[in-house]
């Protein structure tokens, strides 16, 4: 940057007030003639006025040359100006720094403030690279501070990738998709993209390459090409243990994202089209023997779709699932014989008889029924059910229909199960008959009823 000497600043306000006095005298003896027809006694010399003219002719390039040093002036303040304002800016930056010289947090040993630094985090899953939110935050307040958090890869271990490129926040619904897409395809050109891609993943490589070989979390919520996003991923991949994926519409290959993940424990499909599922299912079925957490409440399975994720089941602990029909429940559970909870959104438009299952390792069982009307069919799914080690069932209803309480009363009996609070929420009518009815025949069992 060019530099202005301070003490000029008397020599730039002499060349203002020069400037001011320096118009030229343009009278001459027939400034007042505007027509010389009509002025007959003035008596115009052709020699004289040849003179002014010439005059004239030289005093637009003085004037220009005026013109040209005062902008070098004007130039010179706004250089001045702005270092006025960077020095102020330096001195409060200098206070600030030499008054925390006597706080205590600059006697604390490096492992409390990394403590600290912890405990500043949002308590959101994955975090983003906002520059007003820790951890990037923790690395703008002094050159120490971000000496520590940056040399912290627990801080760097959670990321969601939100990559848009025109910058917009936008709402996260279906207009939102629609609007993100629209507005991707007025950009004017492949460069402005390209430019825009560079920044965001040179944003996002730097977090991920913080981590230092760390597990990682991270949630892929809005992107423009799968591929490149795949490109960024791969240094990473074999850290990969939980991944949360929402795919656009129009996104090609959305599979790329599911391959050459060996460390992938968890797994959650936020959102897909439904031209993508079987793609996904044959992706899942692939995923490693790490895989413990699935989570594919977005889409509703039937038996047939069910079998396509295998081998895949026989790993799980915990499965989020949407399911069409009773039959794909009972298809299911013989698939993960290790299942620890499951939590099923179940949309049946048949009541139907059910061949028994008894799965013993199944501790919390979530159950909501978003069917459209009764008789409600899961009274056959709970005739059908042994589930002895069942610790907590939570069972929530979209609409109003005549729950199966003695199903499910039927269930805990023939299961002998050690449950320890059953919940009832959303149109499940529960009267006091059926809590004392519950109760007498698991004395301890804590019933919650959530309106």
């Amino acid at each position: 940057m060019q530099t202005v000497n301070l003490d000029n600043s008397s020599s730039t306000l002499d060349i203002i007030d020069t400037l001011q006095n320096i118009m030229p005298d343009l009278d001459t003896p027939y400034s007042r003639v505007s027509a010389p027809n009509n002025h007959p006694t003035i008596e115009l010399d052709s020699n004289s006025i040849n003179s002014i003219l010439t005059e004239r002719q030289q005093q637009p390039d003085a004037v220009l040359r005026d013109i040209s040093g005062l902008e070098t002036v004007m130039d010179g303040i706004k250089i001045l100006h702005q270092q006025l304002v960077e020095r102020k800016e330096k001195i409060i930056q200098s206070m600030t720094f030499h008054k925390g010289l006597g706080s205590a947090l600059w006697r604390l040993p490096t492992e409390v403030i990394t403590q600290i630094f912890h405990h500043c985090l949002p308590e959101d899953k994955c975090l983003t690279p906002a520059s007003n939110l820790a951890p990037m935050l923790l690395t703008r307040i002094c050159r120490p501070w971000r000496n520590i958090a940056v040399d912290m890869p627990s801080l760097w271990c959670r990321l969601h990738v939100d990559i848009n490129i025109r910058g917009v926040e936008q709402e996260e619904d279906e207009e939102d998709e629609d609007s993100y897409n629209s507005e991707w395809e007025e950009l004017e050109s492949a460069v402005e993209v390209d430019r825009a891609w560079q920044r965001a993943a040179f944003c996002y490589d730097s977090w991920l390459e913080r981590s230092q070989g760390r597990p990682l979390s991270l949630v892929l919520k809005r992107y423009h090409s799968t591929k490149l996003l795949a490109d960024l991923l791969q240094p990473y991949s074999n850290q990969i243990s939980a991944l949360s994926i929402r795919i656009p519409r129009r996104v090609d290959q959305p599979q790329l994202l599911l391959e050459d993940v060996p460390a992938l424990q968890e797994l959650v499909i936020l959102e897909t089209d439904v031209s993508d599922i079987p793609t996904m299912a044959q992706c899942i079925s692939h995923l490693p023997s790490t895989m413990r957490v699935l989570d594919v409440m977005e889409s509703f399975f039937d038996a047939r779709r069910i079998f396509h994720l295998n081998p895949v089941w026989a790993h799980l602990t915990h499965v989020k699932i949407s399911l069409r029909d009773p039959d794909a429940f009972l298809h299911l559970l013989p698939l993960c014989p290790n299942l620890f909870s499951l939590t099923v959104r179940a949309r049946f438009y048949d009541q139907r008889t059910l061949g028994s299952f008894t799965h013993t390792n199944i501790q919390s069982l979530y159950v909501s029924d978003c069917s459209s009307g009764p008789p409600n069919p899961l009274a056959g799914l709970f005739d059908a059910l042994s589930l002895p080690n069942l610790r907590l069932l939570e069972a929530c209803c979209s609409y109003f229909s005549a729950w199966p309480h003695r199903q499910l009363r039927n269930l805990f009996a023939r299961s002998k199960c050690p449950l320890e609070r059953l919940i009832f929420s959303g149109y499940v009518p529960v009267t006091g008959v059926s809590r004392a009815e519950y109760i007498a025949l698991i004395p301890s069992l804590d019933v919650v009823v959530n309106v």
